[in-house]
């Protein structure tokens, strides 16, 4: 093997370390959304019983796209988790601002993610494209009878 094509293979494995990174951080993305979509959500849904007041009737979701009717009773405050299987039943206006120092920070890590990822797929595509030359130069190179 030729110092070429023991180069062509090295970026080669470059390249394929760049590509698991991307999906990596591609995953990572994907949960850093749901978690945002959630803690909004929850935001959301805090707030607009809050607005609902006393005594309005209100659908409560049990999963599987299922709900019960109720009734809000105390608009003021509602359960928190705070830990490992720990709640605290506290101030909904304490409970969005909590929720929205945690949606700040994982808007944060999500622009971080962001960022990463997309000087990943810049790094990538550029590595990508010196394999792409090398390997033409190294096909240059070869006897037209070598060719494949």
């Amino acid at each position: 093997m030729s110092g070429s094509e023991a180069d062509l293979r090295r970026g080669m494995a470059v390249l394929d370390q760049f590509r698991e990174q991307i999906e990596g951080l591609g995953q990572q993305q994907s949960i850093i959304r749901l978690s945002l979509e959630e803690h909004m959500r929850a935001r959301e849904t805090l707030a607009r019983y809050q607005e609902a007041g006393n005594g309005a009737e209100v659908l409560v979701p049990v999963g599987a796209n299922s709900f019960l009717v109720a009734q809000s009773r105390d608009v003021t405050k509602a359960f928190v988790s705070i830990g490992s299987e720990l709640l605290v039943y506290d101030d909904i206006a304490k409970q969005i601002e909590r929720l929205d120092a945690r949606i700040k920070s994982i808007t944060d890590a999500a622009n971080a993610v962001g960022q990463r990822l997309g000087d990943l797929q810049r790094r990538a595509e550029a590595q990508g494209e010196a394999v792409q030359d090398l390997y033409d130069r190294l096909q240059g190179q070869a006897a037209p009878g070598e060719r494949s």
